[in-house]
């Protein structure tokens, strides 16, 4: 398998000291999260060296719009400032990916921390690995050591982070990232805090939390980014019919469920609750657009009719692919987008996680049958680290100009 290398300016170092009473924690996998009265939140996982030593590997963030979200680690052997840093994380799905510096500083009790301003790219790389390891080079005797870490669980700590701290929804959410920008009130209320006590932090930690939200946004890497938002996808001035999201799975009915289970083997549990699935309803019609599988920058959907009074007639629709493509037509459409005023389906792959590059395509409804005509493909292959609505790249086939 290929090795893929990012390098970062430095390794960023802060320290949090224990908690003055152990809190209250809610386990997933191999991974806990536990979270203070001020909605601290910490998740955690634990085990053991190459040379059998304890350590501990946490993703930690406070509750300040847009706050940073730090990767600590917490090795037994004695850090020193300027050891060689990394971290590798295997995945089964791409390449795999490596992350370098140097321990800057060390803080109360033998920390350091990776990343500083929410290094997405970092987090989604933990999220959908398999396996990573934190190798620290300590020299001398000791040589370099191995910390291996299991990433099961992880995905669901950080998604139970994102709802005690109320981020469903927002930019700023790490897992059930949506459109709503980071100080918006979300209409989700944030879930009780699992704390039995505060946790008692130093100086250098509650400063984080103190940060402002714009501060932590410009220092954000461009991979860190939300998709841009397009002309098409002003809702401003609202829709016509009602319109809603839910989060939790058992609100979506059961025949759009089976249908997403059954014929695209989707995987729901994670999905709906980390991204939400919306529905649009017209008299006694409702369209439901769902999340099918996890993914970073393309999260594929599928969109269904839904007759509530008789499921048996539901249909999953499909959209068509540029003739000479040669491709049969596609339930799946990446970061699919439903206009229900105009009609109108926009799906965008990303080629980058940068947003720089990738293919968007427009499907309408026709106004009888109720299928999709593609009407245009737009592409963009250069990931040159120029971004902008993908509305406005390249036409690369228009129904107008080279037909059906």
């Amino acid at each position: 398998m290929a090795y893929r290398i990012f390098l970062s300016l430095s390794v960023l170092l802060m320290g949090v000291s224990s908690a003055s009473a152990e809190l209250a924690k809610t386990d997933f996998g191999t991974w806990s999260v536990s979270c203070d009265e001020n909605t601290y939140c910490i998740a955690v996982t634990s085990g053991e060296s190459s040379n059998g030593e304890a350590f501990r590997l946490k993703i930690e963030r406070g509750a300040k719009p847009a706050s940073q979200v730090y990767v600590t680690f917490d090795p037994t052997t004695e850090l020193q400032v300027g050891l060689p840093a990394r971290i590798e994380i295997e995945s089964l799905e791409e390449d795999n990916y490596g992350y370098f510096g140097k321990v800057d500083k060390v803080y109360k009790g033998n920390e350091m921390t990776f990343g500083g301003a929410s290094d997405r790219d970092l987090i989604e790389k933990l999220r959908m690995g398999e396996d990573a390891a934190v190798q620290i080079e300590f020299g001398g005797s000791t040589g370099t050591l191995t910390y291996w870490v299991s990433m099961n669980g992880i995905t669901h700590s950080l998604l139970k982070m994102d709802e005690v701290q109320g981020r469903i929804g927002r930019l700023d959410a790490i897992v059930a990232r949506g459109g709503l920008s980071s100080d918006k009130a979300t209409g989700i209320a944030a879930a009780p805090s699992t704390a039995s006590q505060p946790v008692a932090r130093d100086n250098a930690a509650a400063a984080t939390d103190t940060a402002s939200s714009s501060d932590a946004a410009s220092a954000a890497p461009a991979n860190d980014l939300p998709p841009p938002v397009m002309p098409s996808q002003d809702q401003t001035a609202g829709l016509s019919g009602p319109v809603g999201q839910v989060y939790s799975l058992s609100e979506v009915p059961d025949s759009v469920q089976m249908t997403g289970y059954r014929v695209l083997d989707c995987a729901l549990e994670e999905t709906v609750p980390a991204f939400g699935a919306q529905y649009y309803a017209e008299g006694d019609v409702e369209t439901w657009v769902v999340p099918c599988t996890m993914a970073d920058a393309n999260v594929p959907f599928y969109m269904m009719v839904h007759i509530p009074f008789n499921p048996s007639l539901d249909e999953l629709k499909e959209f068509e692919t540029p003739p000479d493509f040669n491709q049969p037509n596609h339930a799946l459409v990446n970061n699919l987008f439903f206009d229900p005023d105009s009609g109108q389906v926009t799906g965008t792959t990303y080629y980058s996680p940068n947003y720089d590059c990738g293919a968007f395509e427009r499907h309408e409804m026709e106004a009888e049958s109720g299928n999709f005509t593609l009407m245009e493909y737009q592409e963009k292959s250069n990931c040159d680290g120029v971004t902008g609505p993908p509305e406005g790249w390249p036409l690369s086939w228009t129904i107008d100009e080279m037909g059906g």
